[in-house]
């Protein structure tokens, strides 16, 4: 009986491992890749250096696609926390009609697929007045990293404790100075993390920036995908895994920054 319970136990943890195997040794590649001295990508790579890195900074068109993906993605973290915070501030502090079906709302571009919102921000885009370009780019990409935005910021508001809140009430504070003074730093880690998620949603967003970009306006995943149909080099793997790099630090900073008062 043991012996066959061992067996099983060997089985599954076998065919766990080749699953994960198979999910990030694909990731693992682009980032040894990345790394190769060479122009074709073989392996084993024969030597290692950073010449791709420094190809990448020498890269005017990559750059400047960077640096539209990193103000585009600042500017949507920011307005979708903003809304996010005065969302999640009517969720948990009141009841209303319809609150139900506000948060079912807030979760449909979390389950959209990516495509139908692409072709929906386009005709709103259209009919609205909006060009494709930056514009219409901030607005799909608020739209995307708002319900994130929305979610973290209501955890940390459930943990709260409202009698801090009730003590400055009876010392004769405002309410907007109560929010100012007593809400808001309490949740600030709350805050940050929204910030930081919504930033790691823009930067990597390529469906509906496909859908909304121009000619003018270029964000770097799009500047990949361009590169990667004339074929893949390892630059191309060099700005892959600085983006991974980018959005596993973001994401770590992001859950401890959220669950911190958990743990306290």
């Amino acid at each position: 009986m043991k012996r066959s319970s061992v067996s099983i136990r060997w089985l599954f943890a076998s065919f766990v491992i080749i699953v994960y195997a198979l999910v990030y040794l694909p990731i693992a590649l682009v980032v040894l890749t990345s790394f190769n001295e060479a122009a074709i990508t073989a392996l084993p790579i024969e030597h290692y250096s950073l010449k791709w890195y420094g190809a990448l900074l020498e890269n005017t068109r990559t750059l400047s696609s960077l640096w539209t993906s990193i103000r585009l993605g600042a500017l949507s973290a920011c307005i979708a926390t903003l809304i996010g915070l005065m969302a999640a501030l009517s969720v948990v502090r009141y009841r209303f009609p319809g609150r139900r079906l506000f948060l079912a709302l807030m979760t449909l571009p979390m389950v959209a697929p990516g495509i139908v919102l692409g072709v929906s921000l386009l005709m709103f885009a259209r009919y609205a007045g909006f060009k494709t370009g930056f514009t219409a780019l901030l607005l799909g990409h608020t739209l995307l990293a708002l319900p994130y935005c929305t979610f973290i910021i209501v955890s940390n508001l459930a943990r709260f404790d409202r009698t801090l809140e009730d003590a400055a009430r009876g010392l004769g504070a405002s309410e907007p100075r109560v929010l100012w003074s007593v809400t808001l730093p309490n949740i600030m880690p709350g805050l940050v993390g929204a910030l930081l998620f919504g930033f790691t949603v823009s930067i990597g967003e390529f469906v509906v920036s496909f859908f909304l970009t121009s000619a003018g306006t270029t964000t770097l995943p799009i500047r990949i995908y361009s590169i990667v149909k004339v074929g893949i080099t390892p630059e191309i793997n060099a700005v892959s895994t600085l983006i991974l790099a980018a959005t596993c630090l973001l994401t770590v900073a992001t859950i401890r920054l959220t669950w911190s008062r958990n743990k306290t």
